[in-house]
């Protein structure tokens, strides 16, 4: 049974879908407003408790508000489930978001070279590209901390693109060269 949540974050409205195997989907929907660093908000459309899909998605906005609340606080908040499965004939996506997941701490960057280079194919710097675009778990799967060799921040496929991913890197504290 497949699920939808919603969190109000200071960038806008995120969209968390999940079945029984977990999330599925994060999406940011937009904003009517400037971010802030508001308290956000989480709620669930057609709550069905104490199924899985919505125990993911419980887990999946408590886990947002974790990061965009005190980031410091993750280590102390279950990640949620994720379910990349509908990625199957994808391998190397999955494979990339796996490290991204696992290596690329808040406050980091990685360039796409190094990820490509992580992920066994030094000249895959443009199939990393494709696997940001294609992340259907951002945050989570931190594709914003991906960025160009140059330092410069490069694309981001959310709402508001390059905008939102500077101001998720300023929130981390990272580094942003040349932006």
């Amino acid at each position: 049974m497949t699920q939808v949540g919603y969190f109000e974050s200071p960038v806008g409205l995120y969209e968390v879908t999940a079945d029984n195997d977990g999330v599925t989907s994060i999406k940011l929907l937009g904003t009517t407003s400037a971010p802030t660093k508001n308290a956000p908000k989480g709620s669930m459309k057609g709550e069905h408790a104490g199924s899985p899909s919505s125990q993911h998605i419980e887990n999946c906005i408590a886990w947002l508000d974790a990061y965009f609340s005190n980031s410091s606080s993750l280590g102390e908040v279950k990640l949620p489930a994720l379910n990349t499965r509908g990625y199957e004939n994808k391998p190397f996506c999955r494979k990339v978001w796996q490290i991204l997941k696992d290596h690329v701490k808040a406050g980091d960057t990685v360039t796409y070279g190094e990820l490509a280079n992580m992920a066994g194919n030094p000249k895959g710097a443009r199939a990393v590209g494709m696997a940001m675009k294609t992340n259907p778990i951002p945050i989570i799967i931190p594709c914003h901390r991906v960025v160009k060799s140059g330092g410069d921040l490069g694309n981001y496929s959310s709402y508001n693109g390059v905008a939102t991913k500077k101001w998720l890197l300023q929130h981390e504290n990272a580094i942003i060269k040349g932006n």
